[in-house]
């Protein structure tokens, strides 16, 4: 019987056992019609904020790219609500928490390279936990989560005490 040749080498191989659009997605990273894929990234740590205060939930595109044609949708992760939703240019407050009416903005000079940041005005204690940044246009979707701690600030000014003679004394009183 005579010998048909080498097998074919193992990256021709591959050819033959993955789909190729598998094998296209895996080498070029494009989305439909040329364009890139979302990815969404937040700041990998919690962001700790004073309650009373405004805050700022970080989110950004990577790599930095145009979103002011994307459609923007802040999430509570725990209740699956709305807390801001952007879209075509046009903050959408129809299906908002009514917790944060008048108190979201989505920061717009930051859009056009891809800065996706929420400011959330008069920090309250039950605006604690998970905010999800979720990102979408025709062909793809991503989203990232940022998880805001409020914190109590109490400023305490006590009056300075000395001790004299083992008595706890005000240093505004005479001996």
């Amino acid at each position: 019987m005579p010998e048909r040749g080498l097998p074919l080498p193992a990256h021709l191989l591959l050819l033959h056992v993955l789909p190729l659009p598998l094998l296209f997605r895996r080498w070029f990273p494009m989305g439909h019609g040329g364009r890139t894929q979302l990815r969404v990234e937040g700041p990998g740590q919690p962001v700790t904020a004073t309650v009373g205060q405004d805050v700022v939930l970080p989110c950004h595109l990577s790599p930095q790219r145009d979103a002011r044609s994307l459609e923007v949708r802040w999430i509570r992760d725990d209740l699956s609500e709305t807390v801001h939703h952007y879209r075509n240019g046009e903050d959408l407050y129809r299906e908002q928490m009514r917790a944060y009416a008048g108190r979201t903005e989505l920061a717009r000079d930051g859009l056009s390279a891809g800065i996706l940041d929420l400011r959330i005005t008069g920090l309250r204690p039950s605006d604690d936990g998970q905010y999800v940044c979720t990102v979408k246009n025709a062909d793809a979707y991503d989203e990232a989560t940022v998880e805001l701690v409020p914190v109590f600030w109490f400023q305490h000014q006590p009056r300075p005490f000395g001790v004299r003679v083992g008595v706890w004394t005000s240093q505004s009183e005479s001996p």
